[in-house]
């Protein structure tokens, strides 16, 4: 049996999960990044003080392949759900969500910021 769900209960539905799992996070203000990070310390989003660019960097393992995986969102609706999702939790208006590059994902996102 396959069951069908319109586009706004899904984003409803992607909306209350993200809250559940990422609406507790702490805020830390690093150099010239603010870090968004769990109660291990380890960032699952973060941006530029400026937000001159405007862009929120997302840990893609974390939180984007989880979309993509459980929800099965294409990349565009990642995108469009995230950006909502990070303004309403955390205040963080007319940003993009942007991947960063995979290195920096191995790398960056596997250290504790504080």
């Amino acid at each position: 049996m396959k069951i069908i769900i319109t586009e706004s209960k899904l984003n409803k539905v992607v909306l209350k999960w993200l809250d559940k799992e990422f609406g507790n996070l702490t805020k830390i203000v690093k150099g010239d990044k603010i870090y968004y990070v769990d109660q291990n310390g380890l960032p699952l989003f973060y941006c530029y003080q400026d937000l001159k660019n405007k862009y929120v960097f997302i840990n893609y393992d974390r939180i984007w392949r989880l979309l993509q995986s459980i929800f099965g969102m294409e990349y565009e609706q990642a995108l469009e759900i995230l950006k909502v999702w990070l303004e309403q939790t955390y205040n963080l208006r007319g940003v993009t969500p942007k991947l960063k590059n995979h290195l920096e994902q191995i790398f960056g996102w596997n250290r504790p910021i504080i």
